[in-house]
């Protein structure tokens, strides 16, 4: 009785291991980057436990049966020795294993990006594919071999391959999990961009097309000038309305349109997402805004501006060449770059200069 109960819990462990494979085969085929999100073992996804849980059943049931025929057969004696054999030798092996298992759920795969959101926090790269590096041009396609290190890496182009074949050692950046759907969308976008705002090239003219200037030229983001009413218009990264334009003096000591900016819709906890990892949004939190001019604060009673305790997500997309990449939150070029920062508003110092 004790064998066939035994064995019954052996099976269905067996049963629960082979369903929980299926599903998670289920879910990668559904999910091609999942790999490259999630740990080798982890007990909060449910495939995952569904595995584990299924291979302790199995293995527990094995151990019942292994010790019921030792003691059956009273193996190793009526003996000190025959009795730790029977009482504690096949118990450790299943804590052992247990230990392994428990091992492998801690383990993370050095491959993986947890967050794809944020791509500042390792060495990555993204390469695009030859014919779609063509189709869009090399100024594009530039923007999107990058690394966290602000360099770009002449062996991480498209073509750059093994020569000495597959048993050779091979050095690479992390892979981000990026679908050619979301290269050719980032591309176009970016084109489009840079197409609509090209009449801005004068400051003066967006200034008379409504952009308000809020901050002071920040070393690394630029000026910010602001479309107050594209804040609320349900056009959420829209290139032909981008809510904030980018601005600086740092480069060459005149004012240089360098990129846009673009706000959500609402405050939300979760960012959006365009282009998958590739976007990287952000916000911020205790903003205090007098003029121009911004700086970060306590609280709202250290203000003596207006008050934002905390910003939309936001998304810089720099329409100038940069080593920092098209979607990174600084320029590396302005900060601090050889110029100050302005120290009168665009419209003052324009207005003083007679232009």
């Amino acid at each position: 009785m004790h064998y066939r109960t035994l064995w019954l819990g052996a099976i269905s462990g067996l049963a629960l291991h082979l369903a929980g494979l299926g599903w998670d085969v289920y879910r990668h085929s559904r999910d091609v980057t999942l790999a490259q999100r999630e740990d080798v073992l982890s007990l909060a996804n449910p495939s995952h436990l569904m595995i584990v849980a299924g291979t302790a059943i199995m293995a527990a049931c094995l151990l019942g049966v292994a010790v019921t025929w030792l003691n059956e057969r009273n193996i190793g004696g009526d003996g000190l020795w025959g009795s730790l054999l029977r009482g504690t030798g096949l118990p450790m092996v299943g804590v052992a294993a247990a230990g392994s298992i428990w091992l492998a759920s801690r383990a993370d795969s050095g491959g993986h990006i947890h967050d794809a959101g944020h791509l500042h926090d390792r060495a990555q790269v993204v390469v695009l594919d030859p014919a779609l590096a063509r189709a869009v041009g090399p100024a594009i396609a530039a923007k999107f071999v990058t690394s966290a290190d602000g360099h770009t890496h002449a062996a991480d182009v498209p073509g750059a391959s093994d020569p000495m074949g597959e048993g050779s050692a091979q050095h690479h950046h992390a892979e981000i999990p990026v679908t050619a759907e979301q290269l050719a969308s980032a591309a176009a976008f970016v084109a489009e961009l840079r197409a609509n705002i090209a009449p801005y090239e004068d400051v003066r003219r967006a200034m008379a097309d409504g952009y308000i200037q809020i901050t002071q030229d920040l070393p690394g983001i630029a000026a910010h000038f602001i479309r107050l009413d594209y804040q609320r218009d349900g056009h959420e990264m829209d290139p032909a309305r981008p809510e904030v334009l980018l601005y600086t003096k740092r480069l060459d000591g005149s004012w240089r349109l360098v990129g846009a900016m673009f706000l959500a819709e609402g405050v939300t906890e979760e960012p959006p997402s365009y282009f998958g990892p590739l976007d990287a949004w952000h916000y911020h939190e205790n903003l205090c805004f007098v003029g121009s001019a911004v700086r970060t604060v306590a609280s709202r009673q250290d203000c003596p501006g207006i008050f934002t305790a905390r910003t939309p997500w936001q998304l810089h997309v720099w329409t100038v060449p940069t080593r920092g990449g098209v979607f990174a939150h600084d320029m590396p070029e302005i900060a601090p770059g050889a110029y100050p920062g302005a120290v009168l508003p665009a419209a003052t110092e324009l207005r003083v200069q007679g232009r």
